[in-house]
């Protein structure tokens, strides 16, 4: 049985064998560190007593790191009894099971757990909680160029489908298309066939359905073909496995083109069913009908004169085949088009790179930030409301539910067009105002819409503009039918009026109340707005004075300077948990609903929010 032990982190020797040969970044420590920091190492490693006595981890070096990285100098540990045969597969299960290896890590781990120490497909999959369709993809990075392993470890790699093509090309070919597409990203002397891209830049990516494309090679299936066996063996056809196609489908294909049209057609001429028809096709690969035939359509019925004719389609490679029915008219046939083949004009290379596009937006945006700083103290009122009109046409606005006659105009638009007619604002104060006030009706509603509502900017550009006043009696049976009785009666109090037994009494007794007069709940004006957006600020600054005092402490307590989430980072998830007055964490169908006592910390929900699989919290 494993014994849990307190020793120093600093003490524990590291695998040699460590599954996770790619390093963790320092964030994702910084993170972890912060976490156990906060809530305790939660998992302690696992290790082994060697002969000398000294600990070496089986699983959780990043664990170990982190602890160290917060300073700690005592954590528990499992010291187990394990065998050095098992050391291998526990160390890659805990990781691939938990925090996700890298999958070139994760074929790394199961090419040596195959070939070194034998273990089966069969023991991997039981062992890593995987199918063997993953596995299968875990070995098709065997057939990866070397610069195409480490993007996937950056998670700038090629999604499955592009490295099933990928895979389907010589890696002397991927090494070929790779040199050549950063043949000027490297250092004069060095091979541009090895270039990694810099995880540290973001922009340093590769059009991964571009690169595909020119490696990309046609897969002719079996289950498409109508020859057998002895007609691939003649022609050629050696077939391949699929990796990852469909279990109820047969799943081989060859990529030689010519040996399956071959294998094809020697079907179609010699081996077609007895009585059918081998059929000519166009120089458009459609079927030609034959001498004295017709083609048999839907509305013809059947008879048992027809016959089925079969030719190749060019494209497709695939036989197909169709009715036709013997007349004994000659069969008419116009004669084929020429038509010339014009070569597509040469492609001109841009004068600006998108690289050198991508640099230009980046200095434009500075620029455009200090002249708007500049401005800060001095800017005319009406420059700032056209401003607010551009900002609204932006790209990168989208404005859900803006009134319009049609797709191409609306209120934003119309006054881009009236207010900039020649690229220069027209400084009409009335003309500006108006458009403003039109733009803002357009888009600005208070409709109930995760996509299309406003909000509550809408509530409170309602009490900035007197919206109350303009509020329509809603004293109407159709509005009253959707109050709840403990509702319509709270209605009717507030009113004045006694409750009475039944809600339609009430909603009667509210109508004639308030007969041809205004009445508006208090719930439907935007007056309320105000209240809540207090309350909402008010909880924003108290908790943001919690994630300061939080970090505060940590960084107090913590010799290597830990550095502990922005509390404004963090500010949102806190808003989306539902703030201090949240309930309970919602409680799955598969786990137990939580006991009184037992309520996790709105911070630890927070934190869980923005470090995601990083950080697990149990409830014990």
């Amino acid at each position: 049985m494993d014994e849990l032990r307190l020793v120093d982190p600093n003490t524990l020797i590291a695998n040699p064998n460590n599954p996770r040969q790619t390093k963790p970044g320092q964030a994702s420590i910084r993170q972890l560190a912060l976490n156990i920091r906060a809530v305790g190492l939660v998992h302690p490693p696992r290790v082994r007593e060697l002969e000398d006595g000294s600990l070496m981890i089986i699983a959780g070096h990043r664990r170990t790191e982190a602890a160290i990285y917060a300073g700690l100098t005592e954590i528990q540990v499992h010291v187990t009894k394990v065998d050095n045969g098992l050391e291998d597969l526990a160390a890659a299960s805990e990781n691939m099971i938990r925090e996700g290896m890298t999958e070139p890590d994760q074929w790394r781990a199961v090419t040596r757990m195959r070939e070194e120490l034998g273990y089966t497909d069969q023991q991997l999959c039981m062992a890593l909680m995987i199918t063997p369709a993953y596995l299968r993809g875990l070995t098709l990075l065997a057939k990866l160029h070397p610069p195409i392993l480490h993007a996937i470890e950056i998670v700038r790699g090629p999604d499955q489908k592009e490295r099933r093509t990928l895979a389907l090309s010589s890696l002397e070919d991927q090494a070929a298309a790779w040199a050549e597409m950063f043949a000027e990203s490297v250092e004069e002397g060095e091979d541009p066939a090895g270039y990694r891209l810099n995880a540290e830049d973001p922009d340093d990516t590769v059009n991964w359905r571009d690169f595909t494309w020119h490696l990309r090679q046609e897969e002719w299936y079996a289950r498409d073909a109508r020859f057998d066996d002895a007609l691939a063996q003649k022609h050629g056809v050696v077939w391949t496995e699929d990796l990852f196609g469909q279990g109820s489908e047969d799943n081989r294909y060859v990529t030689d083109a010519t040996a399956f049209r071959a294998a094809q057609e020697d079907w179609i001429a010699e081996h077609r069913p007895e009585g059918t028809l081998a059929i000519e096709t166009d120089e458009y690969g459609s079927p030609l009908r034959p001498q004295g035939y017709n083609f048999v359509t839907n509305w013809m019925g059947q008879q048992e004169t027809d016959v089925v004719g079969y030719w190749l389609n060019r494209s497709t490679l695939k036989v197909e085949e169709r009715k036709f029915r013997y007349t004994g008219e000659e069969t008419v046939r116009s004669e084929p088009r020429v038509v010339e083949q014009t070569p597509p004009p040469k492609k001109e290379r841009a004068e600006i790179s998108g690289t050198g596009l991508k640099m230009i937006g980046s200095v434009r945006t500075l620029a455009l930030k200090k002249a708007l700083e500049a401005k800060s103290e001095d800017a005319d009122p009406w420059d700032l409301v056209a401003g607010l009109l551009l900002a609204l046409n932006a790209n990168n606005v989208h404005i859900y539910g803006c009134e319009s006659s049609s797709p191409q105009e609306n209120a934003v638009k119309t006054a881009m067009e009236a207010l900039f007619p020649e690229g220069e604002l027209v400084r009409d104060e009335a003309l500006i105002r108006r458009h403003a006030l039109e733009s803002l009706g357009g888009f600005m509603n208070c409709e109930v819409s995760m996509h299309s509502g406003s909000g509550m900017a809408a509530e409170l550009l309602g009490c900035l503009f007197d919206a109350d006043t303009h509020m329509p009696s809603m004293a109407d049976e159709a509005f009253l039918k959707t109050y709840s009785k403990p509702g319509i009666t709270k209605a009717v109090q507030a009113h004045g009026l006694t409750p009475l037994n039944t809600g339609k009494e009430m909603r009667a007794a509210l109508l004639n109340a308030v007969g041809d007069g205004h009445w508006v709940p208090e719930a439907a004006g935007f007056a309320q707005a105000i209240g809540v957006w207090t309350e909402e600020v008010r909880n924003r600054q108290a908790r943001r004075a919690k994630w300061a005092a939080l970090t505060d402490d940590l960084e107090s307590e913590d010799e290597d300077g830990l550095e502990c989430a922005d509390p404004e980072d963090l500010e949102n998830v806190m808003d989306e948990e539902g703030g201090e007055d949240a309930g309970d964490p919602d409680v799955t169908e598969d786990e137990p609903a939580e006991k009184p006592g037992l309520v996790v910390p709105q911070e630890l929900v927070a934190m869980q929010a923005a470090m995601g699989s990083r950080l697990e919290i149990l409830r014990v």
